[in-house]
């Protein structure tokens, strides 16, 4: 079995094939991804696979990641056709386990849920999905980044909640559609923000209590 730097040195080898910016916007990524892994005390192996991993299929062409897509026996949905791309994350989940022998369950998840997030995701998953979305190039094109960044320093939830609140508005501006499994995990952390964990349940006062007021 090969050990997670020999998977990383792997995967790395796969982008020479690939287009020069797509490399560079993934070792963005991966300088962001280690630097909240540190933040969060992850182990900095595991985040890096995930974020060499993650862009993997993004240049292939929409029906070269549609037929992949097939092949892998992944679940193809109507927005999926219409937007191919959004399959590169899913896609790269299953070569990485089957070509580059990943077995690291987390790593695979951050990988496949890193462009649309997912209702229940790992520490290293939200860290590769968040540095994917504000790594600096990005951060100069969409200045808000800045700000969902310097938040997931202090709170990785509420920055990822941020992020999809800042998404929805996006969709909701330019008239796009919000993909089933993106909406779904959106509504789970609005969910989980809102929920008052720490509280106890509130109970009816008894007029026999002495806190009662009548």
């Amino acid at each position: 079995m090969s050990t997670i730097r020999q998977q990383i040195d792997a995967v790395r080898a796969g982008y020479a094939r690939l287009p020069a910016g797509l490399l560079a916007h993934v070792e963005r990524v991966v300088a962001e991804a280690l630097d909240l892994a540190a933040r969060w005390d992850l182990d900095p192996d595991r985040v890096e696979l995930a974020a060499w991993g993650h862009d993997l299929f993004r240049a292939h062409p929409p029906a070269e990641q549609l037929r992949l897509a097939a092949e892998a026996g992944l679940p193809i949905t109507e927005t999926d056709r219409l937007e191919p791309v959004l399959l590169h994350g899913p896609i790269a989940a299953v070569v990485l386990r089957e070509r580059f022998g990943v077995t690291d369950d987390e790593a695979l998840a951050a990988v496949r849920d890193h462009t649309l997030g997912a209702a229940d995701m790992p520490l290293i998953a939200k860290v590769i999905l968040l540095a994917d979305k504000f790594e600096p190039r990005k951060r100069q094109r969409t200045p808000v980044m800045r700000e969902i960044r310097r938040l997931a320093r202090r709170d990785l939830d509420t920055a990822l909640l941020c992020w999809a609140d800042w998404k929805w508005v996006e969709e909701r501006t330019h008239g796009w559609a919000s993909h089933p499994a993106h909406w779904a995990a959106r509504v789970r952390w609005v969910a989980e923000h809102h929920a008052d964990r720490a509280l106890p349940p509130i109970l009816p006062l008894d007029a026999a209590d002495p806190a009662f007021d009548a």
